[in-house]
């Protein structure tokens, strides 16, 4: 009887080990998992050539006007574009074009597309099409160097404040007007005019997008600055002519390819960094 017990042990501890070399086995057997190599963008398709129109109010440094030596427009937009179109095979043509219906001109088919610092906002989608954003920024408040009231946009009120017609630094001053921050809001054809008025001391700020200050400061540095934080965010785009899915394909796509390789890097560098205010 005592034998016996013992033989039942070994027995038992044979089985254990036999079970426990199975399942190391099968552990060793599972799959190892591989993360999925990162999307790549997709292909640009070619436009065969085709000359895309785009229409763009060239009074907006850094991102498009006419250089005054060689009566050329340039720009961030302006080499944002024409990179697309070196990629997806067609050839852009830039038309000067006032910012006050310029989406007007779009719909109705005078141009392909509209690169002009263009913010994507749902109103404006009911109407037009749009790439994907390039460029994220913030509006801001731009003064007088000499100026000592005027703060940010909490130290607006009472004060006139410049915008250009039709954008949505004219959409956030009425509302800020609305809200008794903002006393008189003065509207402009273009920015150029507004920071026009703001130096001759016809207003006393100006509602802007970020970078468009720093390109005007740039123009005048001893006579401009900006005030108080960004306090808005949105987001830049190409606006295109409604239902044209080949361009916004080709457009996209380049765009995705410009932010992988780094070249879109490269633009902000030269237009934003590189020409920062004091650079």
């Amino acid at each position: 009887m005592r034998g016996r017990p013992v033989i039942y042990i070994v027995v038992l501890l044979i089985v254990i080990a036999a079970l426990l070399y199975v399942m190391r086995g099968r552990q060793a057997a599972q799959p190892v998992q591989v993360p999925e190599p990162a999307a790549q963008p997709a292909a640009v398709s070619d436009l065969g050539g085709r000359e895309v129109k785009v229409g763009s109010d060239t009074t907006y440094p850094p991102f498009e006007s006419v250089n005054e030596t060689t009566k050329e427009i340039e720009g961030f937009d302006i080499d944002l574009v024409n990179e697309i179109c070196k990629r997806a095979n067609c050839k852009a043509k830039f038309i000067t074009t006032a910012w006050d219906g310029i989406f007007v001109a779009l719909s109705q088919g005078q141009f392909d597309a509209v690169a002009s610092g263009v913010t994507i906002t749902d109103e404006r989608r009911k109407n037009i099409d749009f790439s994907e954003p390039y460029l994220r920024y913030g509006q801001v408040v731009l003064v007088r160097m000499d100026e000592a009231a005027v703060t940010g946009i909490d130290t607006l009120t009472g004060k006139k404040v410049a915008v250009q017609t039709g954008t949505t630094n004219d959409e956030k001053a009425s509302s800020l007007q609305k809200e008794g921050k903002v006393g008189d809001v003065r509207r402009y054809e273009t920015f150029a005019l507004a920071v026009k008025a703001l130096i001759n001391k016809d207003v006393d700020a100006v509602i802007i997008d970020s970078y468009a200050a720093d390109g005007y400061i740039n123009i005048t540095p001893d006579k401009l600055k900006k005030v108080g934080e960004p306090f808005t965010s949105e987001a830049l785009g190409i606006a295109l002519k409604k239902g044209d899915a080949a361009l916004k394909q080709a457009f996209d796509a380049a765009l995705e390819q410009m932010k992988a390789d780094g070249t879109l890097d490269g633009l902000y560098k030269k237009w934003f960094v590189d020409r920062a205010p004091g650079k």
